[in-house]
This record gives structure tokens, C-alpha cells and sequence, in this order.
């Protein structure tokens, strides 16, 4: 099987090394492929991509992350038009990568989600402010990749802050509610097709309400039970995501809510805590096609 890996990164990248590593020891080929190196073509009604210097693959996998643009967007959709298998597919890439619009798909579908506005403004943060029962809160970037663009907002004067100088108009903030870290304890399960790979607890630093395990934060293995085990594939599932990296947040006081899902996740830290092989499940996953498909386009 010859496997793409999309990516704007080198193979020195830790999640890259992994895959080519584990494509090799299971007999697949994987390489990069930088989308400035594609070149989407549509010449009398037929969609292909030209890859410079080299051919199309069996398989694609996206691996750019929250961040990926408009341009890198339009590459993966080509080749899924282009009738290459694409994991995961650009619909939804779309809905994942916006923090909101993942949000509102899962609520949609009645999964629990934290409380959250989306703000444009100033009155609008403020309004959210309210309406979540006052300060502290959390703003998030509706892009942002391993704990960045992460604040917690104490004060009006912090949240002008943040409208003035960490957003633009066109993308907003999400205002959520604030969950304090020695109340909750912080999941991430990583979904192949309908199974759960691997899963962690996440501890933040001292300090520090995010636990992000790339923000130095570190995390110990997991088993879920199966109520979250069935809330992490439901998750990926609603989003049309056949690989996806689970955020959960199980408070104390009340039940699991879903913080995020991430179509492109890193596992370095995941198989340091597990002692798993996640990069061997991927490609082995990516190496079967399947009689049909395991998630529905949510579009």
C-alpha cells in the first residue's frame, strides 16, 4: 500500500517518523507530501492533482492540524474527488478544525458540550460573561493547536484585552465556561475507525488550567469505562471522523462534557504513557479499505 502522508512538516517531525517507521516495519511504503508541492487540476470536468515529482497515492492521510488553511483544505478535497481515500475526509476537517462549529455538530447531535458563546466584540464578551454566571472564564481561538490561544479571562479589562489584540473580526471567540482543574480530571482518547487505540489522564502543570501534554503538562494510562468509550466514538462518529484525538473533561460535580476533537492528533505522548504502538494502528487502519465507510459526511 502506498500510503501519503500531507503534511507541511519534514520527516524529523515526531508523529511523521512514527508513521514512515511503523509503514516500513508493516511492508506499506508512506511518504511525505507537502500540499505547496500540489497542484489541484480541473480540465474539462475532471478533477485530478498533480504532485510534483512523484504519483498519487492509495491512500491519504491529513496531517496538518487546527491551522490548516483554505489552500491545504482544497488539496484534500481534490483528492477525494479525485477518488483517492482520504483519512479523514474534508468535511470533517472542516467542522474539527473550528472549535465552535465542532462544538456546535456535537451539541447538535445531543452530545454534552461546556457552555460556550461565540463573540465578535467587546459587548458580545461581555454579554457571554453574564450569561455563564460571571468571571473567570475561558476564551479560545476557534483555530489554535496544542494549547495555544488558551486564556483564562479574570476581568473585563483582561477581556477587552483579548478582543483587541488576539482575534480578528472575521473568526470570533469562544467565551466558555470556566472548569477548575482540581475539580475535573482531563481524557484524551485517540479513535480509529470505531476503536479506542489508547487514552490517557492529562495532568497540567501546577498553575496552569490547561493540559495540554505539549504544554508540559504529562499524562498517565487510562481505560475507559464505557460510557466514555461510547461518548469518544460517538464524538468522531457525528464529526465524520474515522482518526481522531478525543478531549474530555469529567468534572466532580457533574457528568463528561467533550471539549474538543482533533482530526489530526499527536500520539508521542500517548504512547509514551501507554507503552502502545498508536502509529502502527493508524497505518494499519489506513492500509485496509473497508467495505464501507465507517462515518457519514456530517454535510
Amino acid at each position: 500500500m502506498d500510503i501519503g502522508i500531507l503534511s507541511v512538516r519534514d520527516r524529523s517531525y515526531p508523529p511523521n517518523h512514527r508513521l514512515m517507521e511503523a509503514a516500513l516495519q508493516s511492508g506499506h511504503q508512506a511518504r511525505l507530501i507537502h500540499t505547496r508541492d500540489c497542484l489541484s487540476e480541473i480540465q474539462t470536468s475532471r478533477l485530478t492533482v498533480a504532485i510534483a515529482g512523484t504519483k498519487m497515492p492509495d491512500v491519504l492521510l491529513p496531517r496538518i492540524g487546527a491551522t490548516i488553511n483554505d489552500y491545504a483544505l482544497g488539496v484534500v478535497r481534490q483528492f477525494e474527488l479525485a477518488g483517492v481515500r482520504v483519512i479523514n475526509g474534508a468535511a470533517a476537517i472542516f467542522l474539527a478544525r473550528h472549535k465552535f462549529l465542532g462544538l456546535q455538530t456535537l451539541a447538535g447531535a445531543g452530545l454534552p458540550v461546556p457552555d460556550t458563546r461565540l463573540a465578535v466584540n467587546v459587548s458580545g464578551f461581555y454579554h457571554a460573561v453574564e450569561g455563564l454566571g460571571g468571571y473567570p472564564v475561558v476564551a479560545k481561538m476557534p483555530s489554535n493547536r496544542q494549547g495555544s490561544g488558551v486564556v483564562r479571562v479574570d476581568s473585563p479589562v483582561v477581556a477587552q484585552f483579548v478582543m483587541q489584540n488576539l482575534q480578528d473580526n472575521s473568526r470570533g471567540v469562544l467565551v466558555q465556561e470556566y472548569l477548575d482543574p482540581d475539580r475535573r480530571k482531563d481524557v484524551r482518547a485517540l479513535v480509529v475507525g470505531r476503536e479506542i487505540v489508547g487514552a490517557m489522564e492529562l495532568r497540567p502543570l501546577e498553575g496552569d488550567f490547561r493540559s495540554n501534554i505539549h504544554l508540559s503538562g504529562y499524562g498517565k494510562e487510562l481505560d475507559l469505562d464505557p460510557h466514555l468509550t461510547d461518548l469518544a466514538v460517538r464524538s468522531a462518529e457525528v464529526l465524520g471522523l474515522e482518526i481522531a484525538g478525543v478531549d474530555i473533561i469529567v468534572y466532580k460535580e457533574g457528568n463528561p462534557k467533550i471539549i474538543e476533537v482533533n482530526y489530526s492528533p499527536g500520539f508521542r505522548g500517548l504512547e509514551a504513557a501507554t507503552g502502545r504502538d498508536i502509529a502502527s494502528r493508524i497505518i494499519g487502519y489506513a492500509a485496509v479499505k473497508p467495505a464501507e465507510s465507517i462515518c457519514t459526511s456530517p454535510f
